[in-house]
């Protein structure tokens, strides 16, 4: 071999890196144990919280109102709910995007042991180990009854049906009624905050402040780092992450329904939480609750959306009641504050029409309405705009002619 020939080979020699033995997978994990299951090994992490336990500003409790319920979840049956058959749900995936190539790689789940809020925590150090976490979670969920997550009807709970069907495994949830509290919070809290991120109802309702917390868009990769390097030491601060959405959830749940039930007696003095129970138990065609929790708003002293809002849905109710003496004073003041557009012009109108006989009065109002419409064209859309200004000239049409009638 000439020179040039083993000086290439040195140098080759030199910069192949040195081989190590491949990292065990198997070997015992820096916290939590390894939980064997019918399809292998998973590890699992449990954290226990004390009836008491203070998580920001709330004391821990198995207890959450059932009075509340039908503002978490109208098809909920609150007679047969019961506190302790709580499945608390989140999951940290390899993405966001869905479909068969996410994986939950840590699936959290929070329940009751008697009085006692136990977190227990499946984690993937390996795809394969996926039907061993499935198999962990669903034997922990068997003799729980209701499943409490935020956005999971959106995201977490599809995923967990895909995953389960992709291994062949049963639902072990089908059937189970679903809390869905991201949708809760939006409308109990719409005239107090603009985001409703689990970060900022936990810090705004529970008054849990996060340090030091790992960002969520980075959780995948140092996911993907850990299968690389196996150092498991990188999913600590996801753990964390992941355990204190699971305890800020169930304490946002808890917080909420006792405002609720606050609300319920003379215990809440907040306008803007009064006002959305108020338009929530409208929507929920209770119009009784939803007149007693308007008629507490103070909206002399409430911020101006706030008012206008009170006197509006009080104008609504006063026509569900059948209170027309009420509901044209009412009217009458919205039409004079002039910030709710056609909407009491029209209302007038027709009370004026059918029940006062005062055809000449409802033609002027509907006039009235018929420009403000126009003027508010292009605030509004083009089907809103035709199917107002449609029923408007249909109305204009019947008045003049019931003017000609009793004219000729």
């Amino acid at each position: 071999m000439d020179l040039e020939k083993r000086l290439y080979e040195a140098f080759k020699n030199k910069k192949r890196p040195v081989k190590t033995p491949k990292p065990d997978l198997f070997k015992k994990p820096p916290i939590g144990s390894i939980r064997e299951t019918e399809f292998g090994p998973v590890w699992m992490v449990e954290t226990v919280y004390d009836e008491g336990y203070l998580h920001g500003k709330v004391e821990l409790s198995n207890s959450i109102a059932k009075s509340a319920l039908g503002y978490f979840e109208p098809s909920l049956n609150y007679e047969e709910f019961e506190t302790t058959g709580i499945a608390v749900i989140d999951t940290e995936t390899t993405g966001l995007a869905g479909g068969t190539g996410t994986y939950p790689f840590i699936l959290g789940v929070g329940f009751f042991i008697e009085n006692r809020f136990t977190v227990r925590q499946y984690i993937l150090r390996d795809f394969s180990e996926e039907p061993a976490q499935l198999a962990a979670f669903t034997e922990d969920i068997k003799d729980l009854s209701t499943l409490l997550t935020y956005n999971g009807k959106s995201f977490d709970m599809p995923l967990l049906r895909t995953r389960f069907r992709i291994n062949r495994m049963p639902i072990p949830f089908t059937g189970y009624p679903h809390i869905d509290l991201v949708h809760p919070c939006r409308r109990l809290y719409k005239y107090q905050f603009e985001s409703f991120t689990l970060g900022m109802m936990e810090a705004m309702i529970v008054g849990f402040e996060r340090d030091g917390d790992v960002p969520s868009h980075l959780i995948p990769y140092i996911y993907f780092d850990f299968l690389q390097n196996r150092n498991q030491e990188l999913l600590l601060p996801i753990l964390n992450h992941n355990r204190d959405d699971i305890v800020s959830l169930y304490l946002l749940a808890q917080e909420t329904a006792r405002r609720i039930e606050l609300a319920h007696g003379n215990g809440c003095e907040d306008d803007s939480f009064l006002l959305s129970l108020a338009r929530a138990s409208l929507n929920n065609r209770d119009y009784e609750k939803s007149s007693a929790f308007i008629d507490k708003v103070k909206s002399n002293f409430a911020p101006r959306e706030i008012a206008d809002e009170t006197l509006y849905l009080k104008a609504i109710l006063a026509k569900k009641d059948k209170n027309w003496s009420k509901a044209q004073t009412l009217w009458e003041e919205m039409m004079d504050a002039g910030k709710f557009g056609y909407y009491p012009y029209v209302e007038l109108a027709k009370h004026l029409e059918h029940r006062k006989k005062d055809i000449k009065a409802a033609l002027e109002l509907t006039n009235n309405a018929l420009k403000i419409i126009e003027f508010e064209r292009e605030l509004s859309s083009p089907a809103i705009y035709r199917n107002v200004n449609s029923a408007l000239k249909r109305r204009h049409k019947r008045l003049i002619g019931k003017i000609k009638k009793t004219s000729a």
